[in-house]
């Protein structure tokens, strides 16, 4: 069961709680970071609290959620405080990245808004973006709470509560206990668990108990395999002229002529996107050679980088020809067939 409603911002009277960082982000801030990591995808976002930290504390960081109104808060505070965090609306069910893109994910309070199939789907998605070795903190309801044990909701498995009323109201809890986490991280290499008890929040005292998991992705790396494109021939449409502005951001010129492949369909479901190199007046149209692929992480698609035929450029001009572009993304150029 996915979770097509997000939370009720507009029922919270006081965002200042959900501008503020948890204490367990400064910690694997400073971890993750001591452990050379420098990616982060901050899951189920919110208003942003522990994306802008992240940002700040020197991580690439990308941030998705499924609520417009929350993304669209964190893309003001990112303006306002000179932050570069690239915001997706996103089902965390199926995220919209490449494989391998991230060192780590923490999901505060978020991973568990699905049922006992969508954590399976949710887990091997998490496995999926992550890097060899990628390290991941969340945290999931346990099923000692108080919610679970009075069944303060609509039951939709043994594991799944649905919230009936409140600010969360029709989202899906998903309630766990030890043996459950075992499962859902048998492919994983568990670090440190933590049954934590907030049993006095301020207002009162609850037995509201979750658990702190972390741990690290086993898997094998895979390079991605270009040589049925590098060195081919493709014709595209330029619809970005050289020296024209980026649609939505103005002050966004283009350097080189940018367009795509009408039929070859890319990740995001669009024409295949392209850099035209080495031809320096604008066009309509360019028939030319791939001669290498930036393959973006935090992201489900794909750049072709095309040149006229015989002309090439090393990786260190071609990157530079598409920074104006791709210093908002993170990824990689491969080069060779």
């Amino acid at each position: 069961m996915k979770c097509d409603n997000p939370f009720d911002w507009k029922s919270v009277d006081d965002k200042a709680v959900w501008l503020t960082p948890c204490e367990e982000s400064y910690y694997y801030l400073n971890k993750w970071k001591s452990e050379g990591r420098k990616s982060v995808l901050d899951l189920g976002c919110g208003l942003g609290r522990h994306a802008l930290l992240f940002a700040k504390g020197g991580f690439k960081t990308t941030a998705v959620d499924i609520s417009d109104e929350a993304l669209g808060t964190l893309k003001g505070l990112c303006k306002e405080q000179g932050v570069d965090i690239l915001c997706k609306k996103a089902d965390m069910e199926a995220l919209p990245f490449a494989d391998n893109a991230f060192d780590c994910i923490f999901a505060m309070h978020s991973a568990g808004h699905t049922d006992t199939p969508g954590m399976k789907r949710l887990m091997a998605e998490l496995a999926r973006v992550l890097k060899p070795g990628g390290a991941v903190f969340m945290t999931l309801c346990s099923k000692e709470t108080y919610t679970y044990r009075q069944q303060a909701g609509k039951r939709i498995d043994e594991n799944t509560l649905l919230k009936t009323e409140g600010v969360e109201q029709n989202v899906p809890h998903f309630f766990c206990d030890a043996e459950d986490i075992k499962k859902l991280f048998a492919c994983w290499s568990l670090v440190k668990v933590r049954h934590i008890d907030d049993c006095f929040d301020g207002k009162g005292w609850k037995l509201q108990k979750h658990y702190f998991i972390e741990a690290t992705v086993n898997k094998e790396y895979t390079v991605p395999d270009y040589s049925d494109i590098i060195g081919k021939t493709f014709t595209c449409k330029i619809d970005r002229p050289l020296g024209t502005a980026h649609p939505r951001v103005k002050s966004l010129v283009y350097p080189v002529n940018y367009g795509y492949i009408e039929d070859i369909i890319a990740g995001d479901g669009a024409g295949q996107d392209v850099y035209v190199l080495g031809v320096d007046t604008p066009l309509d149209s360019f028939t030319g050679r791939v001669i290498a692929v930036y393959h973006r992480l935090n992201d489900n698609e794909d750049k072709w980088i095309l040149a006229p035929e015989g002309m090439s450029f090393t990786r260190e001009e071609i990157l530079e020809k598409i920074e104006f572009q791709e210093r908002f993304f993170d990824g990689e150029l491969y080069d060779k067939a």
